[in-house]
């Protein structure tokens, strides 16, 4: 029997070292985040010790898989193959663990659902309270985390679904849009007033904090901003909501924010939150996972679920959330193979 290369590269062995899934899974994060020591706190590893990982899977393949340089480190031609198989694999392990627990009479159907910050702080107990009575032939695993994070751990095939903002069109993934939100101009009540609203010049001119580029945010404000011949003043680049709570809380920066982030920041009187306008900014969120999965066992109790939860989110968004298809898009799941 002929193993393929992506299955084969597991079991090979150079100078009795084997290739194996967690070094892998190390090389993986690493390839993403391009720096040793943000993949080492993602991870929750040392960085020596992740760093003694990459360098058996460099010695047993017998090729340089980064460039290191002075803005992190980058994959080289070698590195940029076996990231391609090693998504394959990792997705190949994931999908197996899955069907076999399914199959178990003993055991409920495990599914993986990745979250964002702000969808954790407004329904994140509530999905895990309500889950079990609910759902009770599911055990529901909650990852939280940004968009752009959530559609990584998708490809690998760590998340069964997820619930993400501002995704982009990709074939690898299965996308439909169950809701949009507006986003939010955050600032201290100690050196802001309340308003009713602020435009996006005044806002875009303020000392924002944001994330990173890759962020769902950082990219609406710049995409608007360019197309007004608007300059952004990014004052903090943070890659740490908690962090810029933080400094917003002060008065030390502003940000744009969705509600959830904020609002209990807002309701103890520490931010003042406003919507901002010409224009306002609104993202839209996605029901997603990678295409070609197989269909869940229980997907219909599933989507129902997960249908009402979107509905009790957009109700606790208030005006700056709408549903989209008035949740018929939990009727006909995305990606269902």
């Amino acid at each position: 029997m002929t193993v393929p290369l992506s299955i084969g590269l597991i079991f090979r062995v150079v100078e009795g070292r084997a290739i194996n899934i967690k070094q892998l899974r190390y090389f993986v994060k690493v390839a993403e985040t391009g720096n040793i020591t943000r993949a080492s706190e993602r991870l929750n590893v040392a960085q020596t010790a992740l760093g003694q990982q990459i360098r058996q899977l460099e010695e047993s393949l017998g090729v340089q898989l980064f460039v290191r340089h002075s803005r992190g480190i980058s994959l080289t031609e070698s590195g940029e193959v076996l990231y391609r198989h090693a998504l394959s694999i990792l997705a190949a392990m994931e999908e197996a663990r899955r069907e076999v627990m399914a199959r178990s009479e003993s055991k409920r159907e495990a599914i993986n659902l990745g979250i964002t910050p702000s969808i954790q702080a407004l329904i994140g107990p509530d999905l895990l309270e309500t889950a079990p009575l609910k759902i009770p032939r599911i055990s529901l695993r909650i990852v939280e985390e940004l968009s752009f994070v959530l559609v990584d751990a998708l490809l690998r095939r760590e998340l069964d679904l997820a619930l993400a903002y501002e995704l982009d069109h990709r074939k690898e993934l299965v996308t439909t849009s169950v809701a949009e939100e507006e986003l939010l101009f955050v600032a201290s009540a100690k050196t802001q007033p309340q308003r009713d609203f602020i435009t996006f010049k005044e806002a875009a001119r303020t000392d924002l904090a944001l994330v990173s580029e890759r962020d769902i945010v950082w990219r609406l404000m710049h995409d608007e901003a360019a197309r007004l011949g608007i300059d952004m003043n990014v004052a903090f680049q943070v890659q740490s909501m908690p962090a810029i709570k933080a400094l917003v809380a002060r008065g030390a920066a502003t940000s744009v924010v969705p509600y959830g982030l904020m609002a209990e920041e807002v309701n103890q009187g520490l931010v003042v939150a406003c919507p901002i306008r010409e224009p306002s900014i609104k993202r839209t969120l996605y029901l997603t996972n990678a295409a070609g999965r197989s269909a869940f066992v229980n997907e219909k109790a599933l989507m129902g679920f997960l249908g009402s939860m979107v509905g009790l989110l957009v109700e606790r968004m208030g005006p700056y959330g709408a549903l989209i298809g008035k949740r018929a898009a939990f009727d006909t799941p995305p990606g269902n193979g």
